[in-house]
């Protein structure tokens, strides 16, 4: 029992003193814990007139390029050249076998001569009254009838034999000897030197509209190895493609072609100012985006607090955006942080 009491004595002041110090803290103000603005990365507003580039795939090929035919069908007598072949203006390229035709133009010429003998008869009567003036004029268009199936046959018959248009070369081969061919029918692909070379491509009616003739371009192909070709604005199309809905563009290649052939698939980087300035910011800093409209924080004057606006973004290009919308001269947005911010919030900006 004594043991108890003394443990007891020693034990008392203890408990008084962790008494009076809870005492003492209860009895104090908490002290507040310290706040600190949030940290955020502003970026400053460039105003340009730069746009995006104007890209589009497109397809290189002769400024003369045709498929070559004969006028009348037949059996293929020779084809004498084949693709890749180069040709003079003028020279024979295939012909059809002309042992049919050659008679027709000989039955035609026959009936001409006929015509004509009858008109001479029939005048020779008629002077004589013993034909009508009727008769002599129906002999007359007997004559002119004759005369024109004699044209024809004689037309048919040139164009039985194909015939270089000009300089170029043999693109493609689609017939041989002996073959029966019909009226039309795509004997020989042929592209001609002396007009160059173009490149055709389809855009958007926007990009369509910053388009004149004249505007320089590069042509890529890729490789390996990859050409790159200058090339210039020739023609833009009035009317769009009612299927696709893009406008054809016709570039003029500038120069030769780098050793590529007919139909080889590129790609067009036109790039081309616009008519008026815009300010072009970090797409970093839109948030909340829905279609071209999206929201940024703009850093206030005094660099200490910020403001959020709704912006319509006119297009996204190399990590930037373009505005429709002017923002206040100097201004700086807030590039990095801004999905954690409110409007008027007090932030830490700091320089790129």
């Amino acid at each position: 029992m004594k043991n108890r009491i003394r443990f007891a004595s020693r034990l008392l002041p203890t408990v008084l003193g962790l008494c009076c110090a809870l005492a003492e803290g209860c009895g104090r103000a908490p002290v507040a814990a310290a706040s600190h603005p949030r940290r955020v990365l502003a970026a400053p507003v460039a105003v340009t007139r730069d746009l995006p580039p104007i890209e589009a795939p497109g397809v290189l090929s002769r400024k003369l390029e045709a498929m070559l035919a004969f006028k009348i069908g037949g059996v293929v007598d020779s084809v004498r050249v084949r693709a890749g072949e180069s040709v003079k203006r003028g020279q024979v390229l295939a012909q059809l076998n002309l042992s049919e035709i050659d008679a027709q133009v000989a039955q035609a010429r026959a009936a001409a001569e006929k015509a004509r003998r009858d008109e001479g008869r029939i005048g020779r009567l008629e002077a004589d009254r013993a034909a009508t003036l009727e008769q002599l004029q129906n002999a007359a268009t007997g004559v002119e009838a004759a005369e024109a199936a004699l044209r024809i046959a004689e037309f048919n018959r040139l164009h039985a034999t194909i015939l270089a248009p000009a300089d170029g070369r043999i693109l493609s081969r689609m017939a041989e000897p002996n073959e029966l061919v019909a009226p039309g029918q795509p004997v020989l692909g042929f592209g001609g030197d002396a007009e160059g070379w173009i490149f055709r491509a389809g855009v958007i009616e926007s990009d369509a509209r910053r388009l004149a003739k004249g505007d320089p371009a590069r042509l890529h192909f890729g490789g390996p190895p990859d050409v790159e070709l200058p090339a210039h604005v020739a023609e833009v199309a009035e009317a769009a493609d009612p299927r696709t809905r893009t406008f054809e563009i016709e570039l003029a290649v500038d120069g030769e072609p780098g050793g590529l052939r007919s139909g080889a698939v590129g790609d067009l980087v036109l790039a081309k100012p616009g008519s008026s300035f815009h300010p072009r910011v970090p797409a970093s800093a839109l948030i909340e985006g829905d279609g071209r409209q999206a929201v940024l924080f703009l850093l206030q004057a005094d660099e200490g607090t910020v403001h959020r606006r709704s912006v319509d973004v006119l297009a996204l290009w190399g990590g930037s955006a373009l505005l429709a919308d002017p923002l206040p001269d100097g201004a700086k947005v807030i590039a990095q942080g801004a999905e954690y911010l409110h409007d008027g919030e007090t932030v830490d900006a700091l320089a790129p």
